[in-house]
């Protein structure tokens, strides 16, 4: 069993599921796959969504009462998918966005898929500064990360974290995002693999394919970290220790960058 740390489950709130029946068909799939817990992440401050701590708190405990009553062993944990906006800092001090789980600990955040804001890394140690660790969804499709994967490196180094999507690893979203996948998962970019899904056909709340290919890029022990143990602990408000990843790694394919961390 494991967590997924990042779908759009909650019906009408934003470009993931529409109704509630596609909820419980995705949920049910979730349950299939192994999955006993979810994030529930609607976008917030991406310029057409918004969706505050209240409503998302709201949302979730109404779509957990139709799970319970449809029988459906599935538990839900607010958060949201916050675009990294400058409006996000006082959002997140005034406890109006959500971080992960309502822990207090982590905060999902999303860039453009084409480009890397100016001010993005001062966004993320404002964040920082709040004690909060950004966590980074999704960057091997960011096309200026694909290409650069130094510039994850560099905000890894300072301490944040980084979700890949399983779909990006089995080449569903074509062979340029899993070729960066890859790179950044041997690298040790990554400490967390989520569906990101939004519809109960095509992008489902399913990890185990994700998984698979992990394992077969890396071993068995990086793809039970980032699959399972990593958002099992995020799920109990607890933080991935980066250097347990980096210890299983293989070590050819460690990239360079934490090598000079611990030197």
């Amino acid at each position: 069993m494991t967590t997924d740390i990042h779908c759009h489950i909650l019906p009408g709130i934003d470009d993931g599921a529409k109704t509630l029946e596609q909820s419980l068909a995705m949920a049910r799939i979730a349950v299939e796959d192994g999955i006993e817990t979810i994030f529930a992440t609607p976008h917030h401050f991406n310029g057409v969504y918004r969706n505050p701590a209240a409503a998302v708190r709201q949302a979730v405990e109404e779509l957990q009462q139709a799970l319970d009553a449809e029988q459906i062993n599935l538990k839900l944990l607010p958060a949201s998918e916050h675009h990294l906006v400058p409006e996000l800092i006082d959002a997140l001090a005034a406890g109006t966005a959500l971080t992960m789980g309502d822990f207090g600990r982590a905060v999902l955040v999303e860039l453009p898929v084409h480009n890397i804001p100016l001010g993005t890394g001062e966004l993320l140690e404002q964040i920082m500064a709040q004690g909060l660790v950004p966590i980074i969804a999704h960057p091997e499709r960011n096309s200026m990360l694909a290409r650069d994967p130094e510039r994850l490196e560099s905000w890894v180094g300072m301490g944040c974290l980084a979700q890949i999507t399983a779909q990006s690893c089995t080449g569903q979203f074509g062979p340029a995002v899993q070729g960066a996948a890859r790179q950044m998962i041997t690298g040790g970019l990554i400490h967390f693999l989520a569906s990101d899904a939004h519809r109960d056909r095509r992008r489902i709340p399913q990890t185990s394919p994700g998984r698979a290919q992990v394992a077969e890029w890396t071993n068995q022990a990086v793809a039970d970290l980032i699959g399972k143990e990593f958002p099992q602990r995020l799920s109990a408000g607890a933080l991935p220790d980066p250097q347990e990843l980096l210890a299983v790694l293989p070590g050819q394919e460690r990239r360079s960058w934490w090598r000079r961390m611990l030197s």
